[in-house]
């Protein structure tokens, strides 16, 4: 599981996610033959051209959280002609005087994540991709447009052990990705705050912030040295998987404690693959499933800014037409609603 990871399931396992997702959606059609959006998913569905294996996680969890107070290591340089401030450049401000009880704040948000994960078996979505290459002066060099059939599968292997996977089908044409790298691992992202990783990260809360017009919790966090990689990882080819430290802050509404934005960074460059910027950027907001009456939040937009042997991607992906397909009812539509 994790963002730039190429394929590494098999094609017997990609055939088989397909054909699951082709008989959901003709099942749905059969009931709702008007719905355009599931026409155009199944139309799409087409063998894989890309399939992530999901990154089994969790060997055990150990309740401990440590204090991300101190001097924090340097970060790494950046080209700001074409690169966001990394998260320890850039710290949003907060209401002055606003307490903060981290552990009540990482308890509530992590029950959300938890509804998400009880809540979903899979579910599909239209993802709307920008793809643009820069060049050494920081320029973009080239621009790519694409549309994909975009499926996600998070599901509890056993307690305390989750699984996520992600296939992306393009139709018949297929996005030129660099040195063998696709962009995946965004749904993943939210399990930095699940019980059963939270404690592989130091957390902080940093107070009371606005985003989007609603006022959030914010919360640093930063992978832990004496804790495992777990969330993320890149693949090139046929090569092991490298798991890399993630540092980011994470919003979550004051009110609800569901997730609104999520940004993290690499904490540091790997020599091996020459990779020495990871950012990603999460937008979530909340989409409607109608039939069972279900909100679930859920990325409305992303960016992602690579650069790894050399190579420096930047893409700006947005989602819609979400389908759920739940544990108990494999039949539901969605309306997405504007993120917050």
């Amino acid at each position: 599981m994790g963002h730039g990871q190429a394929a590494s399931v098999s094609p017997l396992l990609a055939r088989a996610l397909v054909a699951e997702a082709t008989e959901l959606l003709r099942a749905y059609l059969k009931d709702h033959p008007g719905d355009a959006a599931a026409k155009k998913q199944l139309e799409d569905l087409n063998t894989p051209s890309e399939l992530d294996a999901s990154k089994h996680l969790n060997d055990e969890f150990r309740e401990r959280r440590a204090n991300t107070t101190g001097v924090r290591p340097a970060s790494l340089p950046r080209d700001s002609r074409w690169l966001p401030p990394e998260v320890d450049e850039n710290v949003p401000p907060v209401e002055l005087g606003s307490a903060c009880n981290l552990e009540e704040v990482l308890q509530k948000a992590g029950q959300r994540i938890q509804e998400f994960v009880g809540n979903v078996e899979r579910f599909t979505a239209t993802e709307s991709m920008l793809h643009e290459k820069i060049n050494k002066s920081g320029a973009v060099s080239k621009t790519e447009k694409r549309k994909y059939n975009y499926m996600v599968s998070i599901e509890e292997i056993r307690p305390g052990f989750l699984g996520v996977e992600e296939y992306q089908s393009s139709g018949p044409t297929r996005l030129d990705s660099p040195v063998n790298l696709t962009s995946k691992g965004l749904p993943a992202l939210v399990l930095i705050f699940h019980p059963y990783y939270s404690g592989d990260f130091s957390m902080r809360c940093e107070g009371l912030a606005t985003l989007g017009g609603k006022r959030t919790w914010q919360i640093y966090f930063r992978q832990r040295d004496d804790k495992p990689n777990r969330i993320r990882s890149y693949r090139i080819g046929l090569t092991p998987p490298h798991p890399i430290a993630l540092k980011g802050r994470a919003w979550f509404a004051a009110d609800s404690y569901q997730i609104l934005g999520l940004q993290t960074d690499l904490i540091n460059a790997l020599p091996d693959i020459r990779l020495t910027v990871d950012h990603t950027a999460i937008e979530f907001g909340p989409v409607h499933f109608s039939s069972r009456r279900l909100d679930l939040w859920l990325p409305q937009t992303a960016e992602v800014f690579t650069d790894v042997k050399g190579r420096r991607i930047h893409q700006r992906m947005s989602f819609s037409n979400y389908l759920l397909f739940a544990v108990d009812d494999k039949q539901q539509v969605s309306s997405p609603k504007t993120s917050p």
